[in-house]
């Protein structure tokens, strides 16, 4: 099989010509940025692309995300892989994406949904969501939040204390303890999502985990937002009907893993 002519790209409008209606792309990237700031792009003839960047400096790349069909997903990963001055920590593909011999370990499997507004979704008022309240990241609502994500959502993405996080959406009970909660989220120049969503065990099954969903993406869209994306682990069939119900579509079928040094 021919492998498809990649081209490495520094001009972001020229990722966004290709791919700028991909909700994935628009959650960790900004059109009006140059890809000098934010990092590094490959483009397949057939629209898929790949990016990714890093704090450490122009032309590195910390995960590298690819989107596309699952053969060029393969020779975009590639690619880059071979063209990186250094190897990326990890990388996200499309699940049916054939990997080969390629060493990643953590392998793991997640699903990225969007809720649009230009699709004429109403997002609906669910009982429970005049419990949320807003908490803003300190040291002690950390610390709160993160001893409460260990028994509530042990494999929560957004840790407490990373500088992404803008807000929690959280419920309490009488006495003032966690019941549930969950993280409004923005890479700078991207677009917000929600994250790190847990309930306490014994208090599941009350509607509390869609409650703070929904207040999350209503707070998103008073943002500004002009979608909100979340991403979830594969399988969990109870989170997708959540937010399914809430008008979230499952836009990436995906796949990470982390690479050796």
């Amino acid at each position: 099989m021919t492998e498809p002519v990649i081209r490495r790209t520094e001009a972001v409008g020229e990722l966004f010509a290709v791919a700028g209606t991909d909700y994935l792309l628009r959650s960790d990237a900004a059109p009006e940025e140059s890809l000098a700031q934010q990092g590094v792009a490959f483009i397949a003839p057939d629209g898929g692309f790949a990016f990714g960047g890093s704090a450490d400096g122009p032309g590195l790349v910390d995960w590298l995300t690819v989107v596309g069909a699952p053969e060029t997903a393969r020779a975009l990963l590639d690619h880059a892989l071979a063209e990186l001055p250094r190897t990326p920590h990890g990388f996200s593909v499309p699940r049916e994406t054939d990997l080969g011999p390629l060493a990643a370990a953590e392998l793991e499997h997640w699903d990225f949904m969007a809720f649009d507004p230009a699709w004429g979704v109403e997002l609906p008022a669910l009982p429970g969501e005049e419990r949320v309240a807003e908490m803003m990241p300190s040291a002690e609502a950390d610390a709160e939040i993160g001893d409460f994500l260990k028994v509530a959502n042990p494999s929560h993405s957004a840790k407490p204390g990373w500088e992404g996080i803008e807000a929690w959406g959280v419920v309490r009970d009488a006495e003032g303890a966690l019941l549930a909660c969950g993280a409004y989220c923005r890479r700078e120049g991207g677009n917000g999502y929600l994250a790190s969503i847990g309930t306490r065990p014994e208090a599941r099954g009350q509607g509390l985990g869609a409650a703070v969903s929904a207040w999350l993406t209503r707070r998103s869209l008073a943002n500004g937002d002009a979608f909100c994306a979340l991403g979830h682990w594969h399988p969990n069939e109870p989170a997708r009907r959540i937010y399914a119900r809430l008008g979230f579509r499952t836009t990436h079928r995906m796949k990470s893993g982390r690479l050796p040094a």
